[in-house]
């Protein structure tokens, strides 16, 4: 049974990181200068911890990733801009990808790529956005907002 939390990741929620997304990692450094990084894959672990897979040389990345440091998810789907952010703490820094993870960051290219089509991205162009080589991290997740473009856009899910 699917928890009632905001910002649990339900059966939807899972199948929405399995759909044509774009998702990007934010941190920040200790002076709060933010970084941006590609995420190459996502595994939700329980309902409040997704495994992230970002590139092996992302290094501002996982400086800023360290054991207890804030962070945010933001996740979008290219294909109709359904745009969710979720909010947490670094729970396990990052280290080396297993082949589970490599079959994660294929399947999240290969599902980016059925939506890239869609939206008429040139061929190509998928597999230049996207590391080969990746690491992972574990972020507990706290908080989940709309970031969906339009009025409701940045509302925190109650």
């Amino acid at each position: 049974m699917p928890s009632t939390a905001a910002h649990h990741i339900d059966d939807e929620l899972r199948a929405f990181f399995l759909g044509p997304v774009s998702s990007m990692l934010g941190t920040a450094d200790q002076l709060h200068t933010p970084d941006a990084t590609r995420v190459a894959g996502i595994a939700p672990l329980t309902s409040t911890r997704v495994r992230v897979l970002i590139a092996a040389d992302a290094a501002a990345a996982q400086t800023n990733a360290a054991l207890g440091a804030r962070c945010s998810l933001l996740v979008t789907d290219i294909t109709n801009y359904r745009s969710i952010q979720w909010k947490g703490t670094v729970a396990r820094e990052s280290h080396e990808r297993t082949p589970g993870d490599l079959a994660v960051m294929h399947r999240h290219i290969d599902a980016f790529d059925v939506g890239a089509k869609q939206v008429r991205l040139l061929p190509g162009v998928v597999h230049a956005l996207f590391p080969v080589d990746v690491v992972a991290l574990e972020i507990e997740l706290d908080s989940r907002y709309d970031q969906t473009p339009g009025p409701g856009a940045g509302r925190r899910v109650a």
